[in-house]
């Protein structure tokens, strides 16, 4: 008996130290689960508030962002840029733009964009004025970059942090079973062919447009344009033109092409004429009222894309940079808007074509 006592007297420490430890492995576990639910658990309350308050919140945190990257990049950027932009803006045109900010964000706020949206918007609405000051304007390279990373950025946080992801960009969440066409959306060959032939068009209407209209257009209407002779190197600029459009073909690609054909086929609109109204009715019923959800996502997307690209070319190039017109700017950015627009159709084709 004393030795049993002993013996018991002898392994309890053990014991003691063993649950300890997985004491000590529970609580790990615990903080850690807390920690992995943090994120969403923030990001749940912030999408507490109400819509309009995110939205002010939105452009607020823009103009701040913006502002601040800017001025932390001063001395990368100014230097090349102070030689082509307008020695100063008066305050009707910095309200201008700071009103023009908002719709931007306005826009993309009522169309349901995510961070991922927002990020590829901001991308290809702002591309065209970066590859004028690089192409035509001498602008380095480093800094053309540098300023639409700090544009998109300006204009993707708010919405990272404010608004989750739309459910065709997280396939693998439980909410992602709602998603149509999955298979087509996981299918890396059907992202890369979409998105290289959305890339050609970007670079066969350039060059097309350098071959015919695009000299005699920016001589005319850009009176202190530096250098086109881009618009001269023929066939063999294609490749190059290619490379150059691979981010803006796979955004675009996501933007349109991804956001429409992943929402679900839903039922037919149903609309009760009112007296008077039966004309009307009836020609919203045989069009618009017609197209299922995902037509309507991609007619709307496309327009808004080239809308929205024209608009923020001819506001940004006008008020910004010397010797630019209106009408100089409105073909630089008629160009980029037929150009989303032959996408979308292109996207459209793709879609209609029937299903093996």
């Amino acid at each position: 008996m004393a030795h049993r006592k002993r013996a018991s007297s002898i392994r309890s420490p053990g014991r003691s130290v063993g649950s300890a430890k997985q004491k000590t492995k529970q609580e790990s576990r615990k903080l850690t689960r807390s920690l992995l639910h943090l994120p969403s658990r923030i990001h749940e309350y912030i999408t507490s508030f109400p819509s309009s308050v995110r939205y002010v919140a939105a452009v607020l945190g823009s103009l701040v962002l913006s502002a601040a990257m800017y001025s932390g990049t001063s001395s990368i950027t100014v230097g090349d840029l102070a030689t082509v932009c307008r020695d100063s803006q008066n305050g009707w045109e910095a309200g201008a733009l700071i009103a023009w900010r908002a719709v931007l964000l306005g826009i993309s706020w009522v169309l349901g964009f995510d961070g991922q949206d927002i990020a590829e918007f901001a991308l290809l609405t702002h591309f065209p004025i970066y590859s004028l000051l690089a192409t035509f304007y001498q602008i380095r390279p480093t800094t053309v970059l540098l300023a639409l990373s700090i544009d998109i950025a300006a204009l993707t946080l708010p919405f990272v942090l404010l608004r989750g992801l739309n459910s065709v960009h997280t396939l693998r969440s439980p909410r992602s079973k709602t998603v149509s066409n999955r298979m087509i959306l996981k299918d890396p060959l059907i992202a890369i062919y979409t998105s290289a032939a959305a890339t050609a068009l970007y670079s066969v209407a350039l060059y097309l447009s350098y071959a015919t209209w695009l000299p005699v257009h920016l001589v005319t209407y850009f009176d202190e344009i530096p250098d086109i002779s881009a618009v001269h190197t023929g066939p063999a600029a294609l490749p190059g033109l290619f490379l150059k459009f691979i981010f803006n073909g796979y955004a675009i690609y996501d933007l349109l092409f991804v956001s429409s054909i992943g929402y679900a086929e839903d039922e037919k609109e149903t609309v009760d004429p009112v007296h008077g109204e039966y004309l009307i009715t009836s020609l919203y019923k045989r069009t618009w009222g017609r197209l299922s959800r995902k037509w309507k996502i991609l007619i709307i997307r496309t327009i808004a894309l080239a809308l929205t690209t024209l608009l923020n070319t001819v506001i940004q190039l006008t008020s910004s940079i010397r010797g630019v017109s209106v009408e100089g700017s409105a073909g630089w950015g008629a160009l980029w808007a037929v150009t989303a627009c032959l996408i979308g159709v292109l996207f459209a084709w793709i879609e209609a074509a029937p299903k093996a």
